[in-house]
């Protein structure tokens, strides 16, 4: 290969991982200026192959009625997926017009027993 050949390569290969890091950041942080929602929902499924959550959500006025439905999550390298198991109950916000990801994720913790 000439030296022409292999700085094209490079330059490939550089602007390929630029995209790939900017694709990656915009994914984990919110979308800016948007309205958030608080998001209560049931865990039904967790596929860690495909890095989406599968949440039966409580109605959310102006955002959404109560659906399962499958959502990424803002931080799956943190072990987020790794943490949910079916059933468990989950809050995390939402953002106006992102019906895609859930963001800042927590196991709701389980309501007092009843005496």
């Amino acid at each position: 290969m000439s030296p022409r050949h292999i700085k094209i390569i490079l330059f490939v290969a550089v602007l390929t991982c630029a995209l790939a890091a900017v694709v990656a950041l915009r994914a984990q942080n919110p979308p800016p200026a948007k309205k958030q929602f608080a998001f209560k929902g049931k865990v039904e499924k967790v596929d860690e192959a495909n890095k989406y959550v599968s949440v039966n959500n409580e109605n959310i006025p102006g955002w959404m009625m109560s659906m399962t439905m499958s959502y990424k999550v803002d931080k799956p390298s943190e072990g987020t997926l790794d943490k949910l198991k079916p059933g468990d109950q989950i809050t995390a916000t939402v953002y106006d017009g992102d019906f895609q990801t859930l963001y800042n994720v927590k196991i709701a913790p389980p309501p007092p027993a009843k005496k």
